[in-house]
């Protein structure tokens, strides 16, 4: 395993940020090689015996003791971290009769995971407030793309010319041509989110002299 590299950037998980929260913390797993026991990717070792078929009591062999053993660990170690970024609410609600991450994360998810009209509402927000600041625009284009991705979580799915329409709002002044351009060539049922996207990330990389 290795060093808790991502850790503190998990924030704690209070009941009211599942999103945010099993989003970050899947990519804390992912990096330390855990998320393949939450996904059932890696599951727990059969026990295995060298012993005649014919044998009515079979002790496990040594190698397949140990293979469990290290898997037990592997899992406990990912429960103790999903626990470790929980409040102590959160914590106490999980059954003790969840005993793997799968189970214990599972349980998390059929709880929590549960979208709120006021989750909804501060998602679109931040997708109708949003504007390019008039710089590299790729990170600003992925965190829209990322709000329309968190309402799709929730079960509101924004159609792709809308999408589109967004990015198009939040063209700064000094790229009102591509505007322009896109809303002149593009019928509504042609334009797409990425069409929006890379016709601005190559006017930027066009004026900045980027081959």
């Amino acid at each position: 395993m290795s060093s808790k590299t991502g850790f503190d950037s998990v924030p704690a998980f209070d009941s009211s940020n599942w999103l945010s929260w099993s989003a970050r913390m899947s990519q804390f797993l992912m990096v330390q090689k855990l998320w393949a026991y939450v996904s059932s990717l890696i599951t727990k070792p059969a026990l295995e015996s060298s012993a005649p078929t014919t044998a009515t009591s079979r002790p496990a062999t040594a190698e397949s003791i140990k293979a469990c053993n290290d898997w037990v660990t592997e899992d406990s170690a990912v429960i103790g971290y999903i626990k470790m970024k929980c409040t102590e609410s959160v914590v106490a609600g999980i059954p003790a009769m969840h005993t793997t991450s799968k189970e214990v994360w599972d349980s998390l998810k059929k709880c929590f995971n549960k979208a709120s009209a006021a989750t909804v509402l501060q998602e679109i927000c931040k997708a109708f407030s949003f504007s390019l600041s008039g710089g590299d625009p790729i990170d600003e284009i992925s965190k829209l793309a990322a709000i329309f991705a968190r309402l799709e979580q929730c079960g509101f799915t924004v159609p792709d010319f809308i999408q589109a329409l967004i990015l198009i709002i939040g063209i700064p002044q000094k790229w009102d041509m591509i505007s322009t351009w896109l809303l002149s060539y593009y019928s509504l049922d042609k334009l797409e989110y990425s069409i929006v996207a890379n016709a601005i990330t190559g006017e930027y990389q066009r004026l900045a002299g980027v081959s």
